[in-house]
Protein backbone atom coordinates (compact mmCIF):
# COMPACT_ATOMS: atom_id res chain seq x y z
CA UNK A 1 0.00 0.00 0.00
CA UNK A 2 1.22 3.31 -1.07
CA UNK A 3 2.46 5.71 2.09
CA UNK A 4 2.62 9.34 1.70
CA UNK A 5 6.31 11.25 1.00
CA UNK A 6 7.37 14.70 1.08
CA UNK A 7 10.37 16.00 -0.59
CA UNK A 8 11.76 19.43 -1.14
CA UNK A 9 14.19 21.08 -3.86
CA UNK A 10 16.32 24.09 -3.63
CA UNK A 11 18.76 25.91 -6.67
CA UNK A 12 20.62 29.15 -6.47
CA UNK A 13 23.41 28.62 -9.38
CA UNK A 14 22.99 29.02 -13.03
CA UNK A 15 18.64 29.10 -14.25
CA UNK A 16 17.52 27.99 -11.47
CA UNK A 17 13.79 28.21 -12.58
CA UNK A 18 14.46 25.46 -15.19
CA UNK A 19 16.37 23.48 -13.02
CA UNK A 20 13.84 23.18 -10.64
CA UNK A 21 10.88 23.10 -13.13
CA UNK A 22 13.16 19.59 -14.54
CA UNK A 23 14.05 18.20 -11.37
CA UNK A 24 10.35 18.09 -10.80
CA UNK A 25 9.24 16.17 -14.38
CA UNK A 26 12.18 13.92 -13.65
CA UNK A 27 11.02 12.85 -10.23
CA UNK A 28 7.43 12.67 -11.67
CA UNK A 29 8.54 10.48 -14.45
CA UNK A 30 10.98 8.36 -12.01
CA UNK A 31 8.35 5.77 -11.01
CA UNK A 32 7.92 6.62 -7.17
CA UNK A 33 5.02 8.65 -7.85
CA UNK A 34 1.91 6.22 -7.19
CA UNK A 35 -1.14 6.54 -8.75
CA UNK A 36 -4.13 7.54 -7.24
CA UNK A 37 -4.99 4.98 -4.57
CA UNK A 38 -6.82 5.51 -0.85
CA UNK A 39 -4.50 4.20 1.89
CA UNK A 40 -5.73 2.33 5.27
CA UNK A 41 -6.76 4.57 8.05
CA UNK A 42 -3.54 5.69 9.95
CA UNK A 43 -3.19 4.93 13.71
CA UNK A 44 -4.83 7.73 16.19
CA UNK A 45 -3.65 10.91 16.56
CA UNK A 46 -1.78 9.94 12.74
CA UNK A 47 -2.55 11.66 9.72
CA UNK A 48 -3.95 9.89 6.87
CA UNK A 49 -3.06 10.11 3.25
CA UNK A 50 -6.40 11.24 1.22
CA UNK A 51 -6.17 10.01 -2.31
CA UNK A 52 -4.59 12.82 -4.43
CA UNK A 53 -2.90 12.62 -8.49
CA UNK A 54 0.29 12.13 -8.65
CA UNK A 55 2.86 14.60 -7.75
CA UNK A 56 1.58 17.66 -5.92
CA UNK A 57 3.89 20.73 -5.66
CA UNK A 58 4.20 23.97 -3.53
CA UNK A 59 4.78 27.45 -4.96
CA UNK A 60 7.79 28.27 -5.58
CA UNK A 61 9.50 30.21 -3.15
CA UNK A 62 12.50 33.17 -3.24
CA UNK A 63 14.34 32.69 0.01
CA UNK A 64 17.79 34.63 1.01
CA UNK A 65 21.15 32.06 0.92
CA UNK A 66 21.68 30.92 4.63
CA UNK A 67 25.31 29.80 6.01
CA UNK A 68 28.15 29.35 3.51
CA UNK A 69 30.65 31.49 1.24
CA UNK A 70 29.13 35.16 1.04
CA UNK A 71 28.07 36.55 -2.30
CA UNK A 72 25.33 33.73 -2.97
CA UNK A 73 22.32 34.78 -5.24
CA UNK A 74 18.72 33.96 -3.66
CA UNK A 75 17.52 30.48 -3.45
CA UNK A 76 14.11 29.23 -5.47
CA UNK A 77 12.71 26.98 -2.62
CA UNK A 78 9.61 24.24 -3.51
CA UNK A 79 8.76 20.92 -1.41
CA UNK A 80 6.99 18.23 -3.53
CA UNK A 81 4.18 15.74 -1.83
CA UNK A 82 2.87 12.64 -3.28
CA UNK A 83 1.83 8.86 -2.90
CA UNK A 84 4.35 6.34 -3.01
CA UNK A 85 5.49 2.36 -2.71
CA UNK A 86 8.70 2.95 -3.32
CA UNK A 87 11.14 2.59 0.50
CA UNK A 88 12.72 5.70 1.70
CA UNK A 89 15.97 4.34 0.04
CA UNK A 90 14.45 3.63 -3.11
CA UNK A 91 13.19 7.97 -3.45
CA UNK A 92 16.43 8.97 -2.13
CA UNK A 93 18.04 6.83 -5.52
CA UNK A 94 16.20 8.95 -7.55
CA UNK A 95 16.58 12.30 -6.02
CA UNK A 96 20.30 11.54 -6.04
CA UNK A 97 20.19 10.47 -9.75
CA UNK A 98 17.91 13.33 -10.60
CA UNK A 99 20.93 15.42 -8.61
CA UNK A 100 23.50 13.87 -10.91
CA UNK A 101 21.37 14.27 -14.28
CA UNK A 102 21.27 18.34 -13.30
CA UNK A 103 24.94 18.70 -12.28
CA UNK A 104 25.22 18.63 -8.80
CA UNK A 105 28.58 18.83 -7.46
CA UNK A 106 28.66 18.53 -3.65
CA UNK A 107 31.27 20.43 -2.27
CA UNK A 108 30.72 23.42 0.51
CA UNK A 109 27.51 22.79 3.20
CA UNK A 110 25.29 25.86 2.78
CA UNK A 111 27.49 26.85 0.04
CA UNK A 112 25.55 27.79 -4.05
CA UNK A 113 24.33 24.61 -5.80
CA UNK A 114 22.25 23.87 -9.30
CA UNK A 115 20.17 21.57 -7.65
CA UNK A 116 19.55 20.56 -4.00
CA UNK A 117 16.69 17.69 -3.20
CA UNK A 118 16.19 15.69 0.18
CA UNK A 119 13.52 13.84 1.58
CA UNK A 120 11.93 15.44 4.31
CA UNK A 121 9.16 12.71 5.93
CA UNK A 122 8.27 9.53 4.46
CA UNK A 123 5.24 7.88 5.91
CA UNK A 124 5.39 7.54 9.80
CA UNK A 125 8.66 6.01 9.29
CA UNK A 126 10.84 7.21 11.98
CA UNK A 127 13.67 5.36 14.93
CA UNK A 128 10.94 4.14 17.46
CA UNK A 129 10.54 1.44 16.77
CA UNK A 130 13.30 -1.59 15.87
CA UNK A 131 11.36 -2.63 12.70
CA UNK A 132 11.81 0.70 11.80
CA UNK A 133 15.12 1.51 11.91
CA UNK A 134 16.23 -0.43 8.65
CA UNK A 135 14.25 2.21 6.92
CA UNK A 136 15.12 5.03 8.99
CA UNK A 137 18.84 4.85 7.93
CA UNK A 138 18.65 3.02 4.58
CA UNK A 139 20.81 4.67 2.11
CA UNK A 140 23.22 2.82 -0.36
CA UNK A 141 26.08 4.11 1.67
CA UNK A 142 28.16 3.98 4.49
CA UNK A 143 25.76 6.16 7.34
CA UNK A 144 26.86 9.54 7.45
CA UNK A 145 27.95 9.47 4.09
CA UNK A 146 26.34 11.83 1.29
CA UNK A 147 24.18 8.58 0.17
CA UNK A 148 22.85 7.78 3.42
CA UNK A 149 19.35 8.75 4.66
CA UNK A 150 17.97 9.97 7.90
CA UNK A 151 13.69 10.11 8.04
CA UNK A 152 12.19 12.57 8.91
CA UNK A 153 15.08 14.90 8.03
CA UNK A 154 16.98 15.53 11.30
CA UNK A 155 17.39 19.44 10.62
CA UNK A 156 14.06 20.12 8.35
CA UNK A 157 11.98 21.35 11.53
CA UNK A 158 14.59 24.32 11.51
CA UNK A 159 14.37 25.32 7.93
CA UNK A 160 11.30 27.87 7.18
CA UNK A 161 12.08 27.72 3.99
CA UNK A 162 11.05 23.67 3.70
CA UNK A 163 8.03 24.45 6.30
CA UNK A 164 6.16 27.38 4.76
CA UNK A 165 5.87 25.79 1.30
CA UNK A 166 5.04 22.45 2.90
CA UNK A 167 1.96 24.05 3.75
CA UNK A 168 0.75 24.56 0.56
CA UNK A 169 0.48 20.77 -0.29
CA UNK A 170 1.37 18.58 2.94
CA UNK A 171 -0.54 21.12 5.64
CA UNK A 172 -2.06 18.26 7.58
CA UNK A 173 0.78 15.65 7.40
CA UNK A 174 2.13 15.13 10.90
CA UNK A 175 5.72 14.73 12.26
CA UNK A 176 5.47 10.90 13.74
CA UNK A 177 7.93 12.07 16.47
CA UNK A 178 6.40 14.92 18.11
CA UNK A 179 3.12 14.51 16.61
CA UNK A 180 2.42 18.02 15.11
CA UNK A 181 1.14 19.25 11.98
CA UNK A 182 3.13 20.92 9.65
CA UNK A 183 1.06 23.74 9.80
CA UNK A 184 1.42 23.49 13.85
CA UNK A 185 5.16 23.46 13.06
CA UNK A 186 5.16 26.43 10.80
CA UNK A 187 2.78 28.82 13.70
CA UNK A 188 5.28 27.47 16.00
CA UNK A 189 8.48 28.77 14.36
CA UNK A 190 6.64 32.30 13.36
CA UNK A 191 5.36 32.34 17.45
CA UNK A 192 8.73 33.55 18.95
CA UNK A 193 11.97 34.38 17.99
CA UNK A 194 14.27 31.74 16.70
CA UNK A 195 15.52 29.72 19.88
CA UNK A 196 17.08 26.22 20.81
CA UNK A 197 17.60 24.38 23.76
CA UNK A 198 20.10 21.89 23.97
CA UNK A 199 20.37 18.25 25.24
CA UNK A 200 22.75 15.17 24.64
CA UNK A 201 26.22 15.59 24.84
CA UNK A 202 27.74 16.79 28.55
CA UNK A 203 26.79 20.12 30.47
CA UNK A 204 30.12 21.33 29.15
CA UNK A 205 29.89 20.50 26.15
CA UNK A 206 26.13 22.11 25.61
CA UNK A 207 27.87 25.20 27.65
CA UNK A 208 30.68 25.50 25.08
CA UNK A 209 28.35 25.19 22.25
CA UNK A 210 26.06 28.27 23.57
CA UNK A 211 29.59 30.26 24.43
CA UNK A 212 30.74 30.32 21.27
CA UNK A 213 27.10 31.05 19.61
CA UNK A 214 27.35 33.87 21.74
CA UNK A 215 31.00 34.67 21.10
CA UNK A 216 31.10 34.35 17.15
CA UNK A 217 27.25 34.76 16.20
CA UNK A 218 25.97 37.45 18.66
CA UNK A 219 23.64 34.60 19.84
CA UNK A 220 21.62 35.56 23.31
CA UNK A 221 22.04 32.60 26.24
CA UNK A 222 19.70 31.84 28.51
CA UNK A 223 19.39 29.28 31.17
CA UNK A 224 15.71 28.24 30.06
CA UNK A 225 15.40 25.96 32.78
CA UNK A 226 15.75 28.40 35.29
CA UNK A 227 13.93 30.87 33.73
CA UNK A 228 10.79 28.80 33.48
CA UNK A 229 10.71 29.16 37.86
CA UNK A 230 8.36 31.63 39.05
CA UNK A 231 9.67 33.84 39.29
CA UNK A 232 11.44 34.56 36.68
CA UNK A 233 15.36 35.79 37.37
CA UNK A 234 16.76 37.49 34.80
CA UNK A 235 13.61 37.32 32.45
CA UNK A 236 13.73 41.24 32.10
CA UNK A 237 17.28 41.59 30.68
CA UNK A 238 17.00 39.31 27.63
CA UNK A 239 15.84 40.93 24.03
CA UNK A 240 12.29 38.45 23.31
CA UNK A 241 12.90 39.74 19.34
CA UNK A 242 16.68 38.30 18.83
CA UNK A 243 17.64 34.28 18.44
CA UNK A 244 18.81 32.39 22.07
CA UNK A 245 19.77 29.11 23.18
CA UNK A 246 20.27 27.59 26.41
CA UNK A 247 22.41 24.76 27.54
CA UNK A 248 18.98 23.53 29.51
CA UNK A 249 15.88 21.92 28.43
CA UNK A 250 12.90 23.55 30.31
CA UNK A 251 11.32 21.13 32.89
CA UNK A 252 8.02 21.75 31.44
CA UNK A 253 8.88 19.85 28.09
CA UNK A 254 11.22 17.57 30.17
CA UNK A 255 7.85 16.26 31.73
CA UNK A 256 5.66 16.16 28.42
CA UNK A 257 5.33 12.77 27.71
CA UNK A 258 1.97 12.94 25.73
CA UNK A 259 0.94 15.26 22.63
CA UNK A 260 -1.64 17.79 24.01
CA UNK A 261 -5.01 17.40 22.78
CA UNK A 262 -4.68 20.77 20.59
CA UNK A 263 -1.63 22.71 19.48
CA UNK A 264 -1.67 26.49 20.71
CA UNK A 265 1.50 28.27 20.05
CA UNK A 266 3.95 29.96 22.87
CA UNK A 267 5.69 33.32 22.51
CA UNK A 268 7.24 32.70 26.52
CA UNK A 269 10.87 33.13 26.57
CA UNK A 270 11.38 29.92 28.61
CA UNK A 271 10.36 27.52 25.69
CA UNK A 272 12.79 27.85 22.91
CA UNK A 273 11.56 26.90 18.99
CA UNK A 274 13.24 23.48 18.86
CA UNK A 275 14.96 21.09 21.21
CA UNK A 276 18.27 20.52 20.10
CA UNK A 277 19.34 17.20 20.34
CA UNK A 278 23.59 17.16 19.72
CA UNK A 279 25.29 13.53 20.19
CA UNK A 280 29.20 12.54 19.64
CA UNK A 281 29.10 10.07 16.40
CA UNK A 282 31.45 6.85 16.55
CA UNK A 283 33.80 5.74 13.61
CA UNK A 284 31.94 2.45 13.58
CA UNK A 285 28.48 4.26 13.19
CA UNK A 286 29.02 7.63 11.93
CA UNK A 287 25.80 8.48 13.29
CA UNK A 288 24.34 8.44 16.79
CA UNK A 289 21.92 5.13 17.05
CA UNK A 290 18.02 5.28 16.34
CA UNK A 291 17.36 5.46 20.34
CA UNK A 292 19.36 8.38 20.92
CA UNK A 293 18.48 10.74 17.52
CA UNK A 294 14.77 10.45 18.63
CA UNK A 295 14.07 8.65 22.08
CA UNK A 296 10.51 8.30 22.45
CA UNK A 297 8.51 10.31 25.07
CA UNK A 298 8.87 14.42 24.30
CA UNK A 299 6.82 15.80 22.69
CA UNK A 300 8.02 19.08 21.06
CA UNK A 301 9.56 19.97 17.85
CA UNK A 302 13.56 18.39 17.52
CA UNK A 303 16.87 19.36 15.93
CA UNK A 304 19.24 16.54 15.52
CA UNK A 305 23.32 17.74 15.32
CA UNK A 306 26.51 15.31 15.41
CA UNK A 307 28.95 17.57 17.37
CA UNK A 308 32.58 15.98 16.00
CA UNK A 309 33.67 19.14 14.43
CA UNK A 310 32.66 21.76 16.93
CA UNK A 311 33.92 24.42 14.14
CA UNK A 312 31.47 22.91 11.95
CA UNK A 313 28.68 22.34 14.49
CA UNK A 314 28.45 25.97 15.90
CA UNK A 315 28.50 27.17 12.27
CA UNK A 316 25.31 24.69 11.35
CA UNK A 317 23.49 25.75 14.63
CA UNK A 318 24.24 29.78 13.75
CA UNK A 319 22.37 28.73 10.28
CA UNK A 320 19.37 27.02 11.34
CA UNK A 321 18.59 29.86 13.68
CA UNK A 322 19.21 32.54 10.77
CA UNK A 323 16.69 29.61 8.86
CA UNK A 324 14.23 30.13 11.47
CA UNK A 325 13.51 33.67 10.62
CA UNK A 326 14.59 33.77 6.76
CA UNK A 327 12.24 35.36 4.72
CA UNK A 328 10.14 33.30 2.08
CA UNK A 329 8.62 34.84 -0.28
CA UNK A 330 6.44 33.19 -2.49
CA UNK A 331 7.02 34.43 -6.46
CA UNK A 332 4.58 32.10 -8.34
CA UNK A 333 0.41 32.21 -7.39
CA UNK A 334 0.38 28.18 -7.28
CA UNK A 335 2.33 24.56 -8.35
CA UNK A 336 1.95 24.30 -11.71
CA UNK A 337 5.58 26.09 -12.54
CA UNK A 338 6.73 22.57 -13.44
CA UNK A 339 4.38 21.52 -15.86
CA UNK A 340 4.60 22.05 -19.50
Amino acid sequence: MPTHCLISFGSNLGDRDAVVAHAAQLVDRSGIVAPTRQCPPAPQGRSRLEPQTGLRTSRLFETPPIGGPGGQSPFLNAVAAFATEASAADVLDVLQQTEQELGRKRENRWGARSIDLDVVLHGHLCGDAPAGRRGLIGGRGPLGSPKSLVVPHPRYTARKFVVVPACDVAADYRDPRFGWTLADLATHLEAGSPSMALTGGDESLRRTICDRLAAEHSVQIIDADALSTTPAPGADTWDRTQPWVSPTVPRALREQTTAPESFEPTESISLPRLIARIERTTAATRWPAPHQIWPSGWRWPEYRLEVDDLDWAVGEMASALDSMCCEARPITDDGQWWQT
